[in-house]
């Protein structure tokens, strides 16, 4: 099943008093990616590093690429195709095809410094 996916990043910002500050920006327009089932041997990976895969996705490798070159941490925000709602998910495994695509591995929630 597709489904619009926003990306977003960590990245390290110097505010206006000289300091620097983690900030998480997102994307401003939508791509799409397709909404895969996690598998077993995937969930239980997860689960010895401390972390619950809820999601998986497929999308273009050099579009993801293009947008989280500078970023700390990765972030995603997918609209839910059954209740058309949008949520935020850590992205905490990436991994390349031999396609033109990459898969994203995702935890339900945004970690900043993280922390949940």
């Amino acid at each position: 099943m597709y489904t619009e996916i926003f990306l977003g990043k960590q990245e390290v910002e110097t505010n206006e008093f000289g300091e620097k500050e983690k900030v998480i920006t997102f994307s401003p327009e939508s791509l799409f990616c397709e909404e895969k089932s996690v598998r077993y041997s995937e969930f239980y990976q997860a689960m010895q590093t401390g972390m619950k895969a809820e999601k998986q996705v497929l999308m273009n490798k050099y579009e993801y690429k293009g947008y989280m070159r500078s970023a700390l941490r990765k972030f995603a925000k997918i609209r839910d195709s059954y209740t058309d709602e949008i949520i935020e998910y850590t992205i905490f495994r990436e991994y390349e095809k031999d396609d033109d695509t990459i898969e994203l591995t995702l935890t339900r929630g945004v970690e900043q410094n993280g922390s949940s």
